[in-house]
Order: structure tokens, then C-alpha cells, then sequence
């Protein structure tokens, strides 16, 4: 063992030489020079330069479109039962309130959505109204959030409430903690205003409720009503501010 080290001494002075030799080297040759001003750049770096700084901003925005509630729905009368025919497409508004993080990677907000959906029973001809208001907290995340054309996708969750809106007497109401998601495009149109399209789904609370009520002839009438969930095509328009 001895022969060993000794002979491993003159090999790590060799080594230890050179590094310090190398480094030595490297210091003596010229460092690259310093990034250009700003004021030396062309305008259109920039521009770029000064997109990729921007600070996290707030925004306040609005959204339309049309939705389409899930809905299993029955009604009896007189010991026969008749289910809601399928659910058509309605119109829907709903605002966003919120803010980008810094360039614009991403963002966190919260959107209120009122979706109104009916359900109709063509033998009877009964028919009403379900409301959804939704509360949510949603994020997004921008793939390419410094070009003016940006693919994202996100989350939300939070709290909905769901209701009937009749003419018979008896109603009923679900709520409960909701969570869903996201995906559109956003065209910045101008430094402070944004275009989108998108979709959204939103899972909302499936509690099967029973409820009474009373036909125009004054049946009784014995509904129930679920909810499954409720999927959107918006357009959105949002002001950074």
C-alpha cells in the first residue's frame, strides 16, 4: 500500500499542475462582451424584449355563448312515468375577474356562469326551467403566451348551485362543490385587450332530488331531477389593466 501511494503522489502533482494551468489560460483570454442597450437594439427586439418583461396584471373580462346542461328528469302522474326529452343548446353570459402573472404566462381568476337549460315532457306537456349558477376559481397556462395567438388549457373548481324555476307549486335546489376544465385560444389583440374562444366542462353536483307539484288541472305531480354536468363554447373578451 505504501508503494502505492507513493507512486500516486507525483501523478496528482502532474494533474493538480495542469488544471492550474488551464484556469489560468481561460482567464487570461478575452471575456465576451456585454449585451447591447436597449437603445442599440433594433425596434423590433425591442419590442420583443420589452413583451417578455411585461409585470402581472390585472384583468376584467365577459363571456358568452351557448351551453348544454346534462339532465336526467322524470315526471308521474297517476302512477305513469314520463322522462324529459334530451336537452337542446341554450344561450348563457358569465365575467371573469382576475390576473396574469408576469408575461403573461399564465393566469388565476374567478368567473361567475349562468346557465338556464329546460326540461320538457311532451305528453304531458309539462315543462320548466334549471338554472346553474357557478362559482369558480380557475388557472390557466399560455403555451405560447408571447405571440399573439396562444393555445391554453386549465382547471376550475369551486361552488354551483342548481334550481328549478316553475309554475307548479314545489321547485327544488342542489348544490354543492363543483370541478371541471378549460382549453381555447387567446388573440392579443392590442397590449391591453384580449379575444379568446374556447370550451369548458364543469362537473356539477349529482344529487337526485324528489319534489311535488301541481299540473294546470291540479294533478299531482311527482318529479325527479338530477344533474350531471354542463358543457360551454364561449367567446370571451378581456381588459388588462
Amino acid at each position: 500500500m505504501q508503494f502505492r501511494t507513493f507512486s500516486f503522489l507525483p501523478f496528482s502533482s502532474v494533474l493538480l499542475l495542469g488544471c492550474l494551468t488551464s484556469v489560468g489560460a481561460i482567464a487570461a483570454t478575452s471575456q465576451p462582451t456585454a449585451a447591447k442597450a436597449v437603445s442599440d437594439l433594433p425596434s423590433g427586439e425591442v419590442a420583443n424584449q420589452e413583451a417578455e418583461q411585461e409585470a402581472s396584471r390585472y384583468f376584467f373580462g365577459l363571456r358568452g355563448g351557448v351551453s348544454l346542461m346534462g339532465l336526467t328528469d322524470t315526471a308521474t302522474i297517476a302512477s305513469v312515468t314520463e322522462s324529459a326529452k334530451d336537452a337542446g343548446a341554450s344561450g348563457f353570459w358569465g365575467l371573469d375577474l382576475g390576473y396574469y402573472t408576469p408575461e403573461g404566462r399564465s393566469r388565476i381568476y374567478y368567473s361567475f356562469e349562468r346557465h338556464t337549460e329546460e326540461s320538457q315532457f311532451p305528453s304531458s306537456g309539462l315543462k320548466y326551467d334549471n338554472i346553474a349558477n357557478l362559482n369558480l376559481l380557475g388557472t390557466d397556462y399560455f403555451f405560447l403566451y408571447n405571440k399573439d395567438f396562444s393555445p391554453y388549457v386549465g382547471l376550475h373548481f369551486g361552488y354551483a348551485s342548481v334550481s328549478s324555476d316553475s309554475s307548479y307549486q314545489g321547485d327544488y335546489k342542489a348544490s354543492g362543490f363543483v370541478i371541471g376544465m378549460q382549453t381555447g385560444l387567446a388573440w392579443r389583440v392590442s397590449a391591453d385587450a384580449t379575444v379568446e374562444a374556447g370550451f369548458r366542462h364543469t362537473v356539477l353536483p349529482s344529487k337526485l332530488k324528489n319534489w311535488q307539484g301541481q299540473d294546470d288541472q291540479g294533478n299531482t305531480v311527482n318529479f325527479e331531477s338530477q344533474q350531471r354536468g354542463v358543457s360551454s363554447l364561449f367567446l370571451a373578451a378581456n381588459y388588462r389593466y
